[in-house]
């Protein structure tokens, strides 16, 4: 009974998603499932966005989940330079039961890429800068809170 609607008809009161990691400043990796573009979109427009987690998804540092990279498919090579001269080790993600790379909902590809990452903001906008990137799969600064399920209750880790 949930109508479907659009960004364009209705403001969003509140998002509710999960997410891959989230560091102690409530940044986020995202994009295991290759749809953190529209995610992102989604989540960034809400007032609330909240996200919900178990706690092995809670990480001192972010890194340990490769950040994933939307992009293009005419951009592949050109892009995995950058992402190697930055530091990154990208590997281009395969399609499981088929042959080829992961296509995104956008008819983009992904790279998942390694990187240490000491400051996810200006990390985040510097992927983003790499021509023929759609979008990243890191979330700084957007999280208005977490609620994280351990096997003794749940924690709310609130900005």
């Amino acid at each position: 009974g949930i109508q479907i609607t659009t960004l364009e008809e209705h403001e969003v009161d509140i998002a509710v998603d999960g997410a891959d990691e989230v560091d102690s400043k409530l940044n986020l990796i995202k994009g295991g499932g290759a749809a953190h573009t529209l995610e992102k979109i989604v989540d960034e427009s809400a007032k609330r966005f909240v996200v919900i987690v178990d706690g092995s998804k809670i990480v001192s540092e972010l890194g340990n989940f490769p950040v994933p990279v939307e992009l293009i498919p005419q951009a592949t090579r050109t892009v995995k330079k950058h992402l190697v001269d930055m530091g990154g080790l990208p590997q281009l993600r395969m399609a499981e039961r088929k042959d080829g790379p992961v296509v995104t909902d956008n008819g983009n590809f992904i790279y998942d890429v390694k990187f240490t990452i000491k400051n996810p903001k200006k990390l985040e906008i510097e992927l983003n800068t790499i021509p023929g990137v759609v979008e990243n799969g890191i979330f700084s600064q957007i999280v208005d809170e977490v609620i994280v399920g351990k096997d003794n209750g749940i924690e709310f880790l609130k900005k």
